[in-house]
């Protein structure tokens, strides 16, 4: 039995649904638990979290059965390690180009022998404290290793084009592709529909399942998160808390003043 509770999810219901937070708190979190909501995706890019908020809401997440997955800036040590000592069950990376961004990524993701992240029974084992974490180093190091997921974006022109060999590297667990920017990179803004940009979705998408890796993406709508759920993408990620709040508010006040 998978120690990741998004893997675990993903085997038992076959597909999960999640959402991305920009502006929430730890509190929203957990009002989040009571949606049927299987991940939230704490955006420490384009977000205001630092670290001891992004770990608030690691334990909001936590508390209410989520699975915490942080989207970090970019592949630095700093990022990475605060992110998966506070907890993170995966690390979503952004802006990858060169290979070799990728192999960094597993480098600082993944405890020997995959990787060489730095050692610590931080926050993410209660401190050395959960049953997976109190054997021998060793065990610590691969238990970690399966708990985390590594899911480097597919947003570039130079990933979409190696990444039948970025999906097959030892440690990448999954590919997040982020539309917006793919689309811009292929010179057709989110034009999501056009026929070259659904190619290179399903050219991603059909990658990881020959790698046996996981493919997630962000969605706009409901739609179109059953229509990528229906082709066979493992989670969609879909809209941001930004965006829903005002959206809801908008019909709240549209109805009252009708």
């Amino acid at each position: 039995m998978t120690l990741n509770k998004l893997k675990a999810a993903i085997a038992a219901k076959g597909s999960v649904v999640g959402t991305f937070l920009t502006v929430s708190t730890p509190s929203i979190v957990e009002t989040l638990g009571y949606t049927g909501l299987d991940f939230v995706i704490i955006d420490t890019e384009h977000g205001p979290y630092d670290t001891m908020p992004m770990s608030d809401m690691i334990r909001a997440a936590d508390s209410k059965g989520l699975s915490p997955v942080v989207r970090v800036g970019d592949v630095t040590h700093k990022e990475i390690q605060r992110a998966l000592d506070n907890g993170a069950e995966g690390i979503i990376v952004p802006c990858l180009r060169d290979v070799d961004d990728f192999r960094r990524l597993v480098d600082l993701g993944k405890f020997a022998p995959v990787g060489n992240r730095g050692f610590i029974k931080g926050r993410g084992s209660a401190f050395g404290n959960e049953p997976w974490a109190r054997g021998t180093l060793t065990e610590y190091m691969e238990n970690s290793n399966e708990k985390v997921l590594l899911l480097p974006q597919c947003e570039t022109a130079e990933a979409l084009e190696h990444i039948e060999e970025i999906v097959e590297s030892p440690g990448i667990d999954g590919i997040f592709i982020g539309p917006f920017d793919l689309s811009i990179c292929m010179g057709i803004p989110a034009e999501f529909d056009r026929p070259e940009f659904q190619a290179a979705m399903g050219r991603v998408l059909q990658a990881c399942k020959r790698a046996g890796k996981l493919c997630m993406t962000y969605t706009n709508t409901p739609e179109e998160a059953r229509r990528y759920l229906a082709q066979g993408f493992d989670a969609v990620a879909n809209n941001l808390d930004s965006v829903l709040y005002a959206d809801m508010y908008r019909v709240m006040v549209d109805e009252i003043r009708r």
